[in-house]
């Protein structure tokens, strides 16, 4: 008997410990079976030999099995030396004295008397077979049987092998008598691969090991075969980044240790099923036209734990990453004709159960366009509105450029692609071609999404029109009824008929959610999120907004519905006073889409200049902000938006055009309003701030009444509460305090529910400090008010303007960059030359500079002087 049959393995120099498997094997110390199962190359054996010379088990017997072993005097022999060289079997043990008959497993007496001796030794001794698979003929299994039935109390059994060993281990199962340590809990964890990659010299990123971790399924062979191919490689990164690159290396091992221990008929069979992630018995079944492919599946997965089943009922099963996709790349490149026949086996048995996604990927995979075309026909708009959309650009891929010029159905499935791509010009040529081809046969299926498309493609303005005849209802088809629902919404919304919009989107969201339309639940509650914000309810809409996002970041392809649930985040962060949040969920909304890639609408990319513009104007980016804003506006021109979008931005830009003194832009501001939302009660608010900063307190007061009595209804339901406050400025600077007081509560009650604490937290400085003298004194909203003050007090040091001129030296800066003379800017303002010089001197103090030149970069930078107003030139006199 080889001495290094019986001996525990030494450890390799560079061992990856993994000590927190021990505590498994630590608490099978009382179980009479230990089974250790996984294929070749999960470190089974390595596990027990560290296991057992770190100590947790010195009372050790160790056999390492081969084929040889099916002999049953020789299994025995084996066994009997491994105990007598035990350190727990002291001298003169009768197990010493045992005398092999010619077939000990078939001898009672022979298998009586070890069981007596091994039941009456002082301590348990554990006996570990390695390499357990290695036995298959019966007697030796018999001899083990009846160890294990009989269950000495000196004996505990630990068995290493790649096959589930046949052998009873059901009543031990159930007694608790067996511990189990399967391939899952082998598998190499992060930290682990990280460890075993460092012992070949490899340094990979955090990101890379996750990819290799999941590829490998933390196979130990494969990750250590991917290292060493690691060391010999100059293109590391090119390497991780190709999967097939891995498989290569893996491919050698699997042959020679996992697949040469599969009779052929196994091999073919798993080649079958290797094209399926998942199979269940039934779909086996169709795709390799075995009658017993359910039976296969649970011997595989009993057996060998290479196939393990998945899902609810486990009727699912998966086989190895690596071993399928090795079986997989095999079958390709030895019979692709087969492949392809497999695949479309597969594609007609998920067409019949209701899977119509995998269905089309199988079609698709076997290269048969007929049956992609006639799934694609009968399926897209469930698919377009489960967000499917990765199989529809693999189906559109397959069918080819042709099928969107001839097929209707392809060409809106293109558009409406194209436009979650950030293309709406090629979705309108889609739309386009779609139109262009003859009505006949057209389904409700195929004229709602050729509706859908519409929508999607309109500009708001045109939404009214669009969706003017939305069609019926169809109760038997969910996906056509709840595209109506929506597309009737849509119309209610755009005649702001909110109430009744709230209602049908509601209705097409209880759709969508019976039948797992997310894309579809995505569209629905971004609009009702929009409808939220117009009706001031802004915890429901960052609500709303942010289950969008959960869904986005989940992987969900509905990046236009994204960008906008993003945009009302920001919008909501904007409104709590948290300007850097909204610069943040801005960011996030931009980010949705490539650099280069125009915005999905005109719309989407108005609001995200405007939130992202006045947010820079709050965290004390003054000028940038404002220019931001205006180029909003400026680009703008043409478009058509939603009246509380535009009344936004007239708000906003105007606020931050009359605090840094640009005049000419808070002009333009107005002139803009008027001809967009000419009846919104913004018009009001911005003509009567514009009044109220030249001092024109009456003016200001008449011109902001009819906001205020309600006969004129603003687009922004928190515009009142700005209304309100202004109200309460112009009455502190015309000495009426109890008018003040009643105006900024008024203004309190109608911030308070909404949670609007931007108009109040920005107010007026003078408007600020009533507030604060009458914290504690404002009943029901006192604790909002108290808010207010808290975030006020922590961002004074940015809002404040950073430099404070008198209207006169605003006067004089404006003309400055005009290259006049002090005596011909004099002459305009028509003012004496001392009295310019005077202010002059005053500006360079206030800016700490002493040129001209300097006064105006240092204005322009600060944002006291419009960019457009100043071009360096030469030096003016001064």
């Amino acid at each position: 008997m080889p001495r290094t049959k019986i001996v525990v393995p030494e450890l390799p120099a560079r061992l990856v410990s993994r000590s927190r498997l021990w505590t498994e094997l630590d608490r099978a110390e009382d179980c009479a079976v230990t089974l250790v199962q996984a294929p070749a190359g999960f470190g089974k054996t390595l596990l027990l030999a560290e296991w057992i010379q770190r100590g947790h088990s010195s009372a050790t017997a160790w056999v390492s099995l081969d084929s040889d072993d099916n002999d049953d005097r020789r299994f025995w022999s084996a066994v009997l030396a491994a105990l007598d060289a035990c350190p727990g079997v002291r001298a003169g043990n009768p197990l010493q004295e045992l005398t092999l008959p010619a077939r000990p497993s078939s001898d009672p007496g022979f298998l009586a008397e070890i069981v007596d001796v091994l039941d009456d030794l002082p301590s348990p001794v554990r006996l570990v077979l390695d390499d357990m698979h290695e036995l298959t003929a019966a007697e030796p299994l018999q001899g083990l049987e009846t160890l294990i039935r009989f269950q000495p109390a000196g004996l505990r059994l630990v068995l290493l092998t790649r096959f589930g060993p046949r052998l009873p281990l059901t009543r031990l199962r159930l007694s608790g008598q067996l511990r189990e340590v399967c391939a899952d809990k082998l598998k190499f964890t992060m930290d682990e691969s990280d460890a075993l990659l460092g012992t070949a010299g490899v340094r990979l990123s955090t990101v890379q090991i996750q990819q290799l971790v999941r590829h490998t399924e933390g196979w130990a062979a494969a990750l250590r075969l991917v290292a060493q191919a690691l060391n010999e490689t100059d293109a590391q990164e090119r390497f991780l980044a190709d999967p097939a690159a891995v498989d290569r290396v893996v491919a050698g091992y699997l042959v020679d240790e996992v697949l040469s221990c599969f009779p052929d008929a196994t091999r073919d069979f798993l080649c079958a099923i290797s094209g399926c992630e998942e199979v269940s018995a039934s779909l086996a079944a169709a795709v390799s036209g075995r009658a017993d492919a359910g039976e296969m599946l649970c011997r595989l997965e009993r057996e060998t734990t290479l196939v393990v089943s998945t899902g609810t009922g486990r009727r699912w099963y998966r086989v190895h990453a690596l071993l399928r996709s090795h079986l997989y790349t095999e079958l390709q490149r030895q019979a692709p004709n087969r492949a392809a026949t497999l695949h479309g086996n597969a594609a007609d048995w998920l067409a019949a159960h209701h899977c119509p996604a995998q269905a089309i990927a199988h079609a698709c995979l076997a290269g048969d366009c007929e049956r992609v075309g006639a799934l694609l026909r009968r399926n897209a708009l469930p698919l377009i509105l489960s967000g499917e959309h990765v199989v529809l650009r693999r189906a559109l891929a397959v069918l080819g450029d042709e099928s969107t010029v001839d097929e209707p159905w392809a060409a809106l499935i293109s558009a409406l692609l194209h436009l979650e791509s950030g293309e709406p010009a090629a979705a309108s040529a889609d739309l386009a071609r779609a139109e262009a081809l003859p009505p006949a046969d057209e389904t409700p299926e195929l004229k709602s999404l050729r509706q859908f498309v519409r929508s999607c493609l309109a500009q708001f303005a045109d939404m009214a029109r669009i969706t003017e005849s939305p069609g019926s209802t169809a109760g038997n088809v969910p996906a056509v009824d709840a595209l109506a629902k929506l597309h009737q919404g849509t119309a209610l919304l755009a005649a702001a008929n909110r109430a009744r919009a709230c209602e049908r989107m509601h209705a097409a969201l209880a759709i969508a959610r019976d039948n797992g339309y997310e894309y579809l639940s995505a569209q629905c509650l971004t609009i009702l999120g929009r409808i939220a914000a117009a009706e001031g309810d802004f915890r429901l809409m960052s609500d709303l907004a942010t289950s969008v996002d959960a869904r986005i970041a989940g992987g969900l392809p509905a990046r236009t519905a994204g960008m906008w649930a993003r945009l009302l985040l920001a919008y909501g962060a904007f409104l709590r006073a948290e300007p850097a949040e909204c610069l943040r969920q801005t960011a996030r909304a931009a980010g949705l889409f490539d650099t280069g890639v125009p915005m999905p609408s005109q719309s989407l990319s108005f609001l995200m200049r405007t939130l992202r513009g006045a947010a820079q104007f709050d965290t004390g980016d003054r000028a940038a902000g404002l220019r931001q804003m205006r180029e909003a506006r400026l680009n703008a021109v043409g478009g058509h938006f939603a009246p509380d979008d535009v009344a936004l931005a007239v708000v906003l830009e105007h606020r931050a055009a009359t605090l840094l003194g640009w005049s000419g832009v808070a002009n333009a501001v107005v002139r803009w309003a008027k001809e967009l939302i000419p009846a919104s009660g913004e018009v009001l608010l911005v003509r009567a701030r514009g009044q109220l900063a030249l001092h024109r307190h009456g003016s200001a007061r008449t011109v902001l009444k009819p906001l205020l009595d309600g006969s004129v209804r603003p687009a922004l339901p928190w515009s009142t509460v700005e209304a309100w406050l202004l109200k309460a400025e112009i009455a502190l600077r015309t000495a009426q305090a109890s008018q003040a007081r009643r105006a900024l509560r008024t203004a309190l009650s109608i911030a308070a529910p909404m949670e609007a604490l931007y108009p109040v937290v920005y107010a007026a400085p003078e408007v600020m400090a009533l507030l604060a003298r009458q914290v504690g004194r404002l009943g029901a909203v006192d604790e909002f008010a108290s808010r207010v003050l808290v975030v006020r007090s922590s961002i004074d040091t940015t809002s404040a303007p950073p430099v404070s001129l008198t209207e006169r030296e605003r006067g004089v800066l404006r003309l400055l960059p005009t290259q006049r003379s002090f005596a011909e800017i004099a002459q305009d303002l028509t003012v004496s030359p001392n009295t310019v010089k005077t202010h002059v001197r005053a500006i360079y103090t206030k800016l700490g500079v002493g040129t001209r030149r300097d006064a105006l970069a240092v204005a322009v930078d600060q944002g006291l002087l419009e960019a457009t107003r100043w071009i360096p030139g030469p030096r003016a006199s001064h």
